[in-house]
């Protein structure tokens, strides 16, 4: 057979970016949730629109959304640096994404 007899993988088993480009990459992904942090400390006012909801809109403090979203893209980014691991490459995009969506929904709609 062949070189996964007997071998039970997931998608998101194994590593991407092999060599420099991996961690071209994980700092490129570094710096993009940091550049988010920053960008959403500054423009994000002190209560934001985090859920919507049957009775309305609800509203969490910005230092815990700063902080996920942060979290997610920079533990991300050095869990790729780290171990090339295609799940790192998942967690920094959508901390990214999270904050990109923050940042549209509580400054374009409201």
């Amino acid at each position: 057979m062949g070189a996964y007899e007997g071998k039970a993988r997931g998608r998101c088993e194994g590593t991407v970016l092999e060599g420099r480009a991996g961690l071209a990459v994980a700092l490129a992904l570094g710096a993009a949730a940091l550049a988010f942090m920053a960008l959403e400390w500054f423009l994000l006012p002190d209560q934001v629109v985090v859920q919507f909801g049957i009775s309305g809109e609800h509203y969490g403090p910005k230092a815990v959304v700063v902080l996920i979203t942060a979290a997610l893209g920079v533990g991300g980014a050095a869990w790729l640096g780290v171990s090339r691991a295609k799940t790192g490459l998942l967690l920094s995009a959508v901390g990214s994404g999270l904050a990109l969506v923050t940042l549209a929904i509580n400054l374009v709609l409201f």
